[in-house]
């Protein structure tokens, strides 16, 4: 399995206790990640990352809700970043 298939960003989800991981970083390899002895599966979802331009201090936004979401870092606005 490549990095194109293990996306940053990509949610996986335990089928057995609902435990979510998300991919922070594309390596390349086989990410096959197993939970409850099972084997964690894709969910249609991916998380989007925002970057400071000053530090390069990162944060992902899990469920975006109704209100302005505008993170600031180092007295700046962080730059949306597709996963």
């Amino acid at each position: 399995m490549s990095a194109d298939l293990n996306p940053r960003g990509l949610v996986y989800r335990c089928p057995v206790c609902g435990a979510e991981l998300i991919v922070v970083g594309k390596r390349m390899g086989a990410f096959q990640p197993h939970c409850c002895n099972k084997p964690m599966r894709v969910m249609g979802r991916r998380v989007f990352f925002y970057r400071c331009p000053v530090c390069g201090a990162e944060v992902a936004v899990l469920r975006r809700g109704k209100g302005v979401f505008d993170p600031h870092c180092c007295n700046r606005v962080m730059v949306g970043e597709a996963a």
